[in-house]
C-alpha cells in the first residue's frame, strides 16, 4: 500500500498539482466534479485495477484449459476396469506359463530320470550299491596341485643337470624340464590306467595291468637313463682338455657341442646297459630318488582323477548335470509364475499413483483458481483505498493553500466500477461436483487396490500348492512312463 502511494504521488506530481489548483482556488468551491488532477489519479488507478483483472483472467483461463487437460485424463470408470483387468489377466498368463514350460520341464525331468536309471543299472551291474562315486569335483584344482610338484621337480633337478650340460644351467633347465613332463605324463596315464584294476572284467583287469607295467617301465627307463645322462656328460665334461691334442685345430663350436652331446649319450647307454643302477655319485641316485617320489605323486592323483571304479564317476556326474538342467527349469518356471504376481501388484500400485497424482493435481489447480481470485478482490481493494489515500492527499494540500471554500465533495470517496473490483469467474459448479466425485473416487480406488492385494496374495498362495501339486504330479508320471518303458524292454 505505502509503495503504491508513494510511486503514484511521485509518477503524478501529487503535491506540486495540488499547489499549484490551490493558488488558482481550483476546484471550484461551487464543483461537483473532480477537476482534472483528480480525474488523473482515478484514471492511473483504474489503469492499475484493469490490468491486474486482465492478468487475473488470463491466468485463470489458463488454470482452466489445464484443469481441462488433467480431467481429460481422468476415467474413473476405465480406472476401475483397469483395477479389474489386472486380477483377470492373472489366471490366462499363469496357463500360459504352464503350456509353454509343460516341455521343457517334461523333458529334463524325464533326462534326470534316464540319468538315474542308467546309473543304478550301473551299479547294479559293477556291485557299487555300498557307496556313492568319489571324484575331485574340480580337475582343474586336482591337477593344478600336479602341476606345482612338476614345478618343483623341475627346479629341483635343474641344478644336477647343469653340471654337466654344456649350456650351462639353460641346459640344465632345459633337460629337467623335459624330464619333468615326461616322467609326470607316464605317471599320470599309468595311475589313470590302475583305476582298471578295479574292473569286474578280468580280460580289462588284465590289459591294464600290462599297460600300466609297461608306462611304469618306461618311468623307470627314462629316470635311470637320464641319471646316466648326467653322469656321462659330467665325465666328457671333465676329460675333454685332457684328451684334446695339442696343437690340433678347434672344431667348430657347435659341431663340437653336438659331437659332446652325442658321445655323452652314447656312453650314458653303456653304462646303462652294463648296469642300470650303477651310480658312483650320491647325486644321480638323489636324482633317481626325486623323480620316483614326484611319479608316486603323480601318479597317485591320476589314479584318483575320477571314481576308482571306471565308469562310475561319469554317470554319477551325468545325473548331477540332468539334476541341475531339471532344477534350473523348474527354478526359471516358478520364478516367472512369481513374477506374474509380482508385475501385478506393481502394475496395480502404478495405476493407483498414476490417478492419485492426476486427481491430486485436479485439486491443486481448484485451490490455485479460487486464491487467484481471493488475491485479485485483494488486490483491488488494495488500489481503491490507495486511490482514496491519493486524492485526500491532494485535497489536503490544496485545502492549505486555497482562499477560497473547498468543494463539498472532497469529503466524499472514490468507489470504483463493480466490473474492476468484481472478480473474474472461478471453478464453476460442475467441476466443483467433478472435483467431489474424484475425492469420493480416490476412496474408492484406494479401497480396490487394497481389496486386490489381498486376492493376489490369496491366489499366489493357491498357485504355490497348485504349482507344487503340478510339478509332483509331473515327477510322477515321468517315474511310471520310465517304468511301463523297462517292462515293455523286458517283455
Amino acid at each position: 500500500m505505502q509503495q503504491l502511494v508513494e510511486t503514484a504521488r511521485r509518477k503524478l506530481r501529487v503535491d506540486q498539482k495540488a499547489a499549484d489548483a490551490g493558488v488558482q482556488d481550483a476546484p471550484k468551491s461551487g464543483s461537483t466534479s473532480l477537476d482534472a488532477n483528480e480525474s488523473e489519479i482515478c484514471a492511473y488507478f483504474t489503469g492499475l485495477a484493469r490490468q491486474r483483472r486482465e492478468a487475473c483472467e488470463v491466468s485463470l483461463g489458463r488454470l482452466h484449459l489445464d484443469r481441462k487437460a488433467t480431467a481429460a485424463r481422468i476415467d474413473l470408470q476405465q480406472t476401475k476396469d483397469s483395477f479389474a483387468r489386472l486380477l483377470t489377466a492373472i489366471e490366462p498368463t499363469l496357463e500360459k506359463l504352464k503350456s509353454d514350460h509343460a516341455a521343457v520341464l517334461s523333458q529334463a525331468k524325464e533326462n534326470e530320470g534316464r540319468a538315474l536309471k542308467h546309473l543304478r543299472w550301473f551299479q547294479q551291474k559293477h556291485g557299487l550299491h555300498y557307496r556313492a562315486a568319489a571324484y575331485p569335483e574340480s580337475p582343474v584344482y586336482h591337477f593344478a596341485i600336479v602341476a606345482a610338484l612338476a614345478v618343483v621337480e623341475w627346479v629341483s633337478l635343474a641344478t644336477f643337470y647343469a653340471e654337466g650340460s654344456d649350456f650351462g644351467l639353460l641346459g640344465g633347465v632345459l633337460i629337467a624340464m623335459g624330464l619333468s613332463v615326461v616322467n609326470i605324463s607316464l605317471a599320470i596315464l599309468s595311475g589313470s590306467l590302475l583305476r582298471y584294476v578295479n574292473h569286474r572284467s578280468g580280460r580289462r583287469r588284465r590289459l591294464a595291468l600290462g599297460a600300466a607295467s609297461v608306462l611304469y617301465a618306461c618311468f623307470a627307463l627314462v629316470t635311470l637313463a637320464a641319471a646316466h645322462y648326467r653322469v656321462a656328460t659330467n665325465d666328457i665334461a671333465q676329460s675333454q682338455p685332457a684328451v684334446a691334442a695339442p696343437g690340433a685345430s678347434a672344431l667348430p663350436p657347435t659341431l663340437a657341442i653336438d659331437m659332446d652331446q652325442w658321445r655323452a649319450a652314447k656312453l650314458a647307454w653303456q653304462r646303462f646297459a652294463s648296469n642300470p643302477v650303477g651310480f658312483e655319485d650320491v647325486f644321480s641316485w638323489i636324482l633317481v630318488v626325486l623323480a620316483v617320489v614326484f611319479g608316486i605323486f603323480a601318479s597317485y592323483k591320476g589314479y584318483h582323477v575320477d571314481d576308482p571304479y571306471p565308469g562310475y564317476g561319469e554317470h554319477d556326474r551325468e545325473l548331477k548335470r540332468r539334476r541341475a538342467i531339471y532344477e534350473a527349469a523348474k527354478s526359471e518356471y516358478c520364478r516367472l509364475v512369481d513374477q506374474v504376481f509380482d508385475r501385478t501388484l506393481q502394475e496395480q500400485a502404478h495405476l493407483l499413483s498414476e490417478v492419485k497424482s492426476n486427481i491430486e493435481y485436479y485439486q491443486q489447480l481448484s485451490s490455485r483458481t479460487e486464491d487467484q481470485r481471493r488475491t485479485f478482490i485483494r488486490d483491488a481493494a488494495e488500489l481503491q483505498d490507495a486511490c482514496n489515500i491519493v486524492l485526500k492527499g491532494y485535497r489536503q494540500t490544496n485545502l492549505r493553500i486555497r482562499v477560497s471554500p473547498a468543494p463539498s465533495y472532497f469529503n466524499d470517496t472514490i468507489t470504483f466500477g463493480f466490473q474492476l473490483v468484481k472478480p473474474p469467474p472461478g471453478v464453476p459448479e460442475s467441476e466443483e461436483w467433478l472435483a467431489r466425485s474424484y475425492e469420493s473416487a480416490m476412496k474408492e480406488f484406494s479401497d480396490i487396490a487394497r481389496q486386490n492385494d489381498a486376492t493376489v496374495q490369496t491366489l499366489r498362495t493357491a498357485e504355490i500348492r497348485r504349482r507344487d501339486y503340478y510339478l509332483g504330479k509331473l515327477e510322477k508320471d515321468i517315474r511310471e512312463k520310465l517304468v511301463r518303458e523297462e517292462w515293455e524292454a523286458k517283455s
